[in-house]
């Protein structure tokens, strides 16, 4: 199973799973937490044991390493496409999937039901693989595309290319602005600004489309910051961005003219969009999208108190190195609470009323290539968060009393989860030694408790029912003797549950060609188990 990594930590997660299978993908760096997959990740690039669903839940796709498989959750159909996806965006409807193929294999519009190619076009990337990241407009009429340096604008009608936008650097991350239709596009850094005395300076790009069609208008601001994941809050009033890193190749030089190496960016969505100020702390944002409140965090071996409005609020050196930020959007005061001297991953809970803490994968921020620290069993073997040590690897920190909770059982980790729609449970994966995939724990939020499964799977999602769970589940490989020659065919399940121990029923896939021929399985050793 592999799952992304963010390139800062990538070396270091190498070397300790070197004799790994395949890369399971656990988010190294302490801030907040990417590997929630409650909601659809549309337009993500699917990395092998990776699967996506639609936002309907009729469909999901599994990417396998060399194929990409259509599951009709509905019909309870697998149909392996004709060619591999690299990144798919389901319509609203269920009814189309705009893929990006791998391979530099162009752009397809699929019917879903019938795996009919509507329209097919190849855009010129430049030097890339594909897409560099792909989003549909909030009224899907539009596709857009990022390449180096620009991004095209595809008619999701036809797949014309109705324009290719300059982004000034090559674009990064992507986000609709709620009930507008428009776009922002954030870019890459850059530190040779003239006369901005080697600050950051990264470009966000504003596209607006119109009801009629047709090529957007573009507009753009500068910030003084790094890329990074950007928020926007209801309403499109505001934007936000935080990078967890913001570094010219080493760590910050304390005499140096840059002292804030990763602030909180503001930027108002009016009118004209335009930079507020950045706020002292660090990213990525975590904002649920539906309470006044973002979460960010402050590093007190990188503080700039220049950006603090009221003195008072910065916090004693004896009060530990993290602090965690909870922001207001609009007035943008903010409260800190000291977290201890390590920095957890966070996981906003679907209400936005608390934040999972994670303590089992933790980086120091102080050095550059981000160090990872895993045990023989592929944890961290001490903790020290919220000023607790022990074996509780698992927290629950209240938003509103500022109070953290261990979470007691035995140790797990949130490296691919879901939440239920009622909060009550939390079924994440936990890397496996192996790196073949995930073990599968239940966390009871009312009883602050992990209850350990044990299923091994290769990824976990959830139905828009907010209960029923889908598990990927491994299988071994399928034998078949043909004119006296074995062939060995790839297969999986894909599972629904209620409680993540039962499955109610389930949809069995098998490859149609295959990747081994022989008497026995031993050269593919990661799809024969």
């Amino acid at each position: 199973m592999r799952f992304p990594v963010r390139p800062v930590v990538a070396l270091a997660l190498l070397s300790s799973l070197a004799a790994a299978a395949c890369d399971p993908g656990t988010e190294g760096e302490g801030g907040a937490n990417v590997n929630d997959r409650t909601n659809t990740q549309d337009g993500e690039k699917l990395l092998t044991g990776a699967m996506t669903v639609s936002a309907d839940g009729r469909w999901a796709l599994m990417q396998r390493n060399q194929t990409s498989v259509l599951v009709d959750l509905l019909e309870k159909k697998p149909y392996q496409l004709a060619a591999q996806v690299d990144r798919i965006l389901f319509s609203k409807d269920g009814k189309t999937g705009y893929v990006v193929l791998a391979n530099r294999g162009g752009v397809q519009a699929l019917d879903l039901a019938t795996q009919v190619v509507k329209w097919s076009t190849n855009p010129a990337f430049l030097l890339t693989d594909g897409a560099l990241l792909a989003k549909l407009t909030e009224d899907e009429g539009h596709l857009v595309l990022g390449d180096l340096g620009r991004v095209f604008v595809l008619d999701t009608a036809k797949g014309r290319i109705e324009a290719s936008v300059p982004t000034n650097t090559t674009p990064t991350y992507v986000a609709n602005e709620p009930g507008r239709n428009k776009m922002l596009i954030v870019g890459s850094v850059k530190w040779d600004v003239p006369g901005a005395e080697h600050l950051p300076r990264t470009t966000i790009t504003e596209l607006s489309f119109s009801g009629t069609g047709g090529a957007p208008a573009a507009s753009s601001v500068d910030i003084p910051n790094c890329e990074a994941p950007i928020v926007v809050v209801p309403g499109a009033t505001r934007a936000f961005l935080s990078p967890t890193f913001c570094e010219e190749g080493k760590s910050t030089n304390p005499n140096g003219p840059w002292t804030n190496p990763d602030p909180v960016s503001v930027i108002d969505l009016g009118d004209k969009m335009s930079f507020v100020r950045n706020l002292p702390g660090f990213g990525p944002v975590a904002y649920p999208g539906d309470v006044s409140r973002l979460v960010a965090f402050l590093d007190m071996k990188r503080i700039d108190e220049s950006l603090f409005d009221d003195r008072s609020q910065i916090p004693s050196v004896s009060a530990g190195r993290y602090h965690l930020m909870t922001i207001d959007p609009v007035s943008l005061k903010f409260q800190l609470a000291p977290i201890g001297n390590q920095l957890p991953r966070f996981a906003m809970t679907r209400d936005g009323k608390a934040l999972l803490v994670d303590t089992s994968v933790e980086t120091i921020r102080a050095e550059v290539d981000a160090k990872i620290h895993l045990g023989a069993d592929g944890l961290r073997t001490s903790v020290s968060a919220f000023g607790t040590t022990g074996d509780s690897f698992l927290g629950r920190f209240d938003l509103q009393t500022q109070k953290f909770q261990p979470i007691s059982g035995p140790k797990a980790s949130l490296d691919r989860f879901v939440q239920t729609a009622d909060g009550a449970s939390v079924f994440t994966l936990s890397l496996s030694a192996d790196g073949l995939g995930g073990t599968l724990s239940r966390i009871d939020t009312a009883q602050n408790a992990n209850v350990a499964i044990g299923t091994s799977l290769r990824d976990i999602g959830i139905l828009p029912d907010g209960k029923t769970l889908l598990l990927r589940v491994r299988k071994p490989a399928i034998s078949k003797v043909s004119g006296g020659t074995t062939s060995w065919y790839r297969a999986e399940s894909y599972g629904f549950s209620i409680d993540g121990i039962t499955i109610d029923s389930s949809i069995e896939w098998v490859d149609t060609t295959p990747f081994s021929t022989g008497p026995d399985c031993a050269q593919e050793t990661h799809d024969c188990q």
